[in-house]
């Protein structure tokens, strides 16, 4: 699914929701991009790996979320057994460097990646430094009352009928989809 992408600043995740986390992951992205002049492109998962319960968003939803956001342009990786298997490593290389063009990344605090999930900012920053890659990793986003801001929490929220927490993590009334996946509606 992926195509070889011009030099970009790749902001990293699988932004279910894209939620007021992901958005700042996007400014941030936006801002280097902006600063180094490149185009923002997002790399997400054709479906969630490892969720359990319900995505909050489809693909098509996320996608179109994603580019209203800023995004230039959302390469979609197709999470079967081949990329479940890959390591981290492979996966810097071949996607985010190779294919993705990344001379700048972008990501939460909390990013994992590669098999079952072995690495994270601490690899991940070691891989930009020795290839020449800029590096932006951005603190978690938390509500006034210092709750973290997640999928996890929104789905949660939803569940419990707390819309009230779904419109402060979110930005935005979670729409009747949501609700649908949640099977509440």
């Amino acid at each position: 699914m992926i195509q070889e992408s011009a030099p970009s600043v790749v902001c990293l995740g699988f932004f279910d929701g894209v939620h007021r986390g992901h958005l700042a992951l996007l400014e941030t992205a936006c801002r280097a991009a902006k600063e180094e002049h490149l185009q923002v492109c997002v790399h997400t998962f054709d479906h969630a790996p490892g969720v359990k319960r319900f995505e909050l968003t489809t693909l098509e939803e996320r996608i179109r979320l994603l580019k209203e956001a800023g995004a230039d342009r959302v390469a979609v990786s197709v999470f079967d057994q081949d990329m479940r298997h890959m390591s981290g490593e492979d996966f810097f290389d071949k996607i985010v460097m190779e294919k993705l063009g990344a001379r700048h990344v972008v990501c939460g605090d909390d990013h994992r990646f590669g098999y079952k999930g072995a690495c994270g900012v601490k690899e991940l920053e070691k891989m930009c430094r020795e290839n020449g890659v800029g590096l932006s990793v951005v603190p978690p986003v938390t509500l006034p009352g210092g709750e973290r801001i997640s999928s996890t929490a929104i789905r949660q929220a939803i569940e419990q009928g707390d819309e009230d927490l779904v419109f402060r993590m979110l930005g935005r009334p979670a729409d009747e989809n949501m609700k649908r996946r949640a099977g509440l509606v």
